[in-house]
C-alpha cells in the first residue's frame, strides 16, 4: 500500500489506471463490506489529483463515466428484477387459485381481465398448442366401432386397449411383416429390430438422470406387442450366464446394471448386444413361437381371465374393422370434409413425424362425429387457459424480462472487460433469482394443464381426448422475445462512451 501511495503522489500511473484501481476497489468492497484502499489513497485518485494535460482530463472523464454507467445500472437493474418480480407473483397468486379451484372450467371465462384477449388469438394459439391425433382417432374410432363382447375381449388382452393403441398397432405391424409364413431376410428382422428399439429406448430419458449411463435410457416397465423389455434383458443375461445379485424392489435396475456391465466388460454398446440378440431370436422364431404374436395364437388365455374368442380370431376382426375405419377417414379426407398434416413433436426429446388431424378442419367440419364434438368442446374448455396465458405474456412477458436481465448482464461484461475485474456477480444472482420464479411459474401452469386434462377424462367422460404441446403453455428461457428499452439505452450509451 505505500508503495501505491508513493506512485500516486508521484503521478506515475495513468488517467485510465486511477479508474481501474477506483473499479477494483468498489468492487471489493462490495463484495467484503470494506475498502480495499485507504481513505488517502482514494482522495488521491479522486479528488487530489490535478491533471496537467487536456487528454489526461478526457480520458479520465471516459473511464469514470463507464464506471459510473455500470454502477447506475446495477441499481436499475435491481429495481427491474423487484417490479417484474412483483408482476410475476402476482400472476402466480392468479394462477394458484385457479390451479385450487375445482369449478375453474365454468368459472374462468367469465373474469374480466380475459376480455383483453380476443377469443381468435386464443383459438389460434390452441391451434398452435394442440391436436387430435390422426393414429389415436383412428383406434379409438375403431374400437368403439366393434361389438360390447370382442371389447370386452380385447380389454383382457391389454387394459388399455380402449385408449391406447401401442399394443394393437404392434400387433398389426407384426402381421403385415410376418403373415406370409415367408422366411425373414436379413432387411426385414433389421426393419422390425429397429421398430422394437425405437420403442423400448428414449435418450431423452438419459439426460433426464444427468446420467451418461447407457442404461438410463431404457424403459424397463414397456412391452412391445406381448414381449416385455424386461424379458428381453433377462433373455440375455441367461444366454450369457452372466451371474448378477437380484435386489428387491430394483424394479428391473439390476437387470438394467448387470447388462450394461457385461457389455462394458465386451467393449461393446448394450444397443448393439440388444439388436444382435434379437435379431438372432427372431432367426429362432420370436413372435411365431415365443411371445406368438395374436395372429399365430389359437389361446383363449389372458392374465385377467379367458377371451370368448381366441386370440387369432379377436386379431381378425380387429384388422377388417381398422381396415374399415381407415377408407372411412380416406373419404373424409379426400373430400376435404377433415384435412390432415404432418407435424413435427417432441416426444422424450426426439423429433417424431405425427399425423394430426387439423384444428381448423375440426372446428370446420359438421360431420355428425363423436371426435368433431368432443373436440369442440374440449376447446371450449381450454380456450379460457389459452386467453390467461395469452395475457399473462402479453402483461407480464417473462422471458422478455429475463432476456432483459441477461442483457443487463451482457453489458456488465463488456464493462469488466475494459477494468480487468468481473462486475457481474450481482447479475447472475438477479437471473438466478428471476429464473426461479419462471420455473415455479411454469410448474403451476402445467398442473393447470394437467388439471384440465384430468376433468376431460374424470368430468367430462371424453373419449378422444386432445394432446396438448405442454411445452407452448409454459415461459421458455432458451426463446428469443426481445428485450426492454432500458437494456438497450444503457448499451447504446456504453457504445457512445467507448466509440
Amino acid at each position: 500500500m505505500k508503495k501505491l501511495t508513493n506512485i500516486l503522489r508521484g503521478s506515475q500511473i495513468t488517467p485510465f489506471e486511477r479508474v481501474k484501481l477506483l473499479v477494483h476497489n468498489n468492487v471489493y468492497a462490495e463484495k467484503t463490506g470494506k475498502n480495499n484502499l485507504t481513505e488517502s489513497n482514494l482522495f488521491t485518485l479522486n479528488k487530489g489529483w490535478n491533471p496537467t494535460k487536456s487528454f489526461e482530463v478526457t480520458e479520465y472523464n471516459k473511464y469514470i463515466d463507464i464506471a459510473r454507467l455500470e454502477a447506475s445500472m446495477k441499481i436499475d437493474t435491481k429495481m427491474f428484477l423487484s417490479e417484474s418480480e412483483i408482476t410475476l407473483l402476482r400472476n402466480q397468486r392468479l394462477l394458484d387459485y385457479f390451479v385450487s379451484n375445482k369449478m375453474i372450467f365454468k368459472r374462468l371465462s367469465g373474469c374480466k381481465f380475459l376480455k383483453t384477449i380476443t377469443e381468435e388469438d386464443s383459438l389460434e394459439f390452441l391451434a398452435q398448442s394442440s391436436y387430435l391425433e390422426y393414429q389415436k382417432v383412428l383406434h379409438i374410432f375403431t374400437f368403439n366401432n366393434l361389438s360390447k363382447e370382442v371389447q370386452n375381449d380385447l380389454l383382457l388382452l391389454d387394459e388399455c386397449t380402449k385408449y391406447e393403441k401401442n399394443y394393437m398397432r404392434d400387433q398389426v405391424f407384426l402381421y403385415e411383416r410376418l403373415k406370409n409364413g415367408d422366411e425373414l431376410s436379413k432387411q426385414d428382422k433389421n426393419f422390425i429390430i429397429d421398430q422394437i428399439y425405437s420403442c423400448i429406448y428414449y435418450e431423452k430419458f438419459k439426460k433426464m438422470k444427468n446420467n451418461n449411463s447407457e442404461k438410463d435410457g431404457f424403459l424397463i416397465h414397456r412391452s412391445f406387442a406381448d414381449l416385455p423389455v424386461k424379458d428381453i434383458f433377462q433373455k440375455i443375461i441367461d444366454d450369457a450366464h452372466i451371474i448378477y445379485e437380484e435386489q428387491k424392489d430394483s424394479f428391473g435396475e439390476d437387470l438394467l446394471s448387470a447388462v450394461e456391465e457385461y457389455t462394458k466388460s465386451k467393449d461393446i454398446s448394450m444397443e448393439s448386444l440388444i439388436k444382435e440378440k434379437l435379431f438372432q431370436w427372431l432367426s429362432d422364431g420370436l413372435f411365431l413361437e415365443e411371445y406368438k404374436a395374436l395372429f399365430m395364437s389359437e389361446s383363449f388365455n389372458t392374465l385377467s381371465g379367458s377371451t370368448r374368442k381366441n386370440h387369432k380370431k379377436l386379431f381378425m376382426i380387429w384388422y377388417k374393422e381398422l381396415q374399415k375405419s381407415k377408407q372411412y377417414f380416406k373419404n373424409l379426407f379426400d373430400t376435404g370434409r377433415l384435412i390432415k398434416q404432418n407435424i413435427e413433436i417432441d416426444f422424450l426429446g426426439i423429433l417424431k413425424l405425427t399425423e394430426i388431424i387439423t384444428t381448423k378442419s375440426l372446428l370446420a367440419c359438421n360431420e355428425d362425429l363423436v371426435f368433431v364434438k368432443e373436440y369442440k368442446q374440449q376447446i371450449e374448455i381450454f380456450l379460457p387457459i389459452a386467453s390467461m396465458f395469452l395475457f399473462i405474456k402479453k402483461n407480464t412477458d417473462p422471458i422478455k424480462c429475463y432476456k432483459t436481465l441477461c442483457e443487463f448482464k451482457n453489458i456488465s461484461q463488456e464493462i469488466s472487460a475494459i477494468f480487468d475485474i468481473d462486475m457481474t456477480e450481482k447479475y447472475n444472482g438477479f437471473i438466478d433469482s428471476y429464473c426461479k420464479e419462471i420455473n415455479l411459474f411454469n410448474r403451476s401452469l402445467s398442473l393447470l394443464v394437467d388439471k384440465a386434462v384430468e376433468h376431460l377424462y374424470m368430468d367430462e367422460s371424453m373419449i378422444y381426448i386432445i394432446d396438448i404441446i405442454e411445452n407452448n403453455f409454459s415461459f421458455d428461457i432458451e426463446k428469443d422475445e426481445g428485450i426492454y428499452t432500458i437494456a438497450e439505452l444503457y448499451s447504446t450509451e456504453l457504445k457512445k462512451l467507448t466509440e
